[in-house]
């Protein structure tokens, strides 16, 4: 890590989530609301939400549990489910993980942000900065490149080219950290920076494309004392 001047983090899963994507964790909470929907519809219910948030029109001006709210709304729409309780209870149990996550690595950024200039490289909404605004986070973040603002999106490459431009810097002296394989750290890898997969409680790889494997930002400390 000799010569490294920022890190850049992906924001959903990874800021926001111990390397779990939305999808499980929306998985998870269906399952402790007492829903029991298969994990494959599930899954194409998230992924409809995902459609339903990147078409708002509104949702620039949305915080983490409004963009939440949305998303679940159209799970629940997708799904044929009417059970406005449970909905509730999955936008409560889902924010709350969120939230504590980004507080813990709001934490975590804190004490590198003396040391390297730090930001954001997100497939997100339109809205990622008020998010991490609204997690207290905005003031540590020297760029935020959310990919429904900028026009481009992971796993292009040129997503990441584009925040390194705004830093001034070359790829080997920019780390990303992300919790996709194939979203985060292959594009990154191929824009020539330096990369951290956050593999949370995934057992890690025998081989892997990263420099790093993490548990958990915490782990990253470590890895940039030695």
């Amino acid at each position: 890590m000799d010569d490294l001047k920022a890190i850049l983090f992906d924001l959903g899963g990874t800021l926001d989530g111990p390397g779990r994507p939305w999808v499980d964790r929306f998985a998870a909470a269906y399952v402790e609301a007492g829903l029991a929907v298969p994990p494959d519809r599930v899954r194409d219910a998230c992924g409809h939400g995902t459609r339903a948030a990147y078409a708002s029109r509104d949702i620039g001006g949305y915080g983490l549990r409004a963009t939440v709210a949305l998303h679940v709304a159209a799970q629940f729409a997708y799904l044929r489910l009417e059970d406005a309780q449970a909905a509730r209870r999955v936008v409560d149990l889902f924010v709350a993980d969120a939230a504590a996550a980004l507080a813990d690595n709001r934490a975590v950024l804190e004490r590198l942000r003396p040391r390297f200039a730090l930001g954001v490289v997100s497939n997100y909404y339109g809205n990622a900065e008020r998010v991490l605004a609204e997690a207290g986070m905005g003031h540590l973040l020297a760029v935020v490149v959310d990919s429904a603002v900028c026009g481009l999106s992971k796993p292009d490459p040129a997503i990441f080219a584009l925040a390194l431009a705004r830093l001034g810097l070359a790829p080997r002296q920019a780390l990303f950290v992300g919790d996709s394989l194939q979203q985060d750290v292959v594009p990154a890898r191929a824009a020539g920076l330096r990369t951290a997969w956050l593999i949370g409680t995934a057992e890690p790889p025998a081989a892997s494309p990263a420099d790093v494997c993490l548990r958990s930002l915490g782990d990253l400390e470590q890895v940039l004392a030695r």
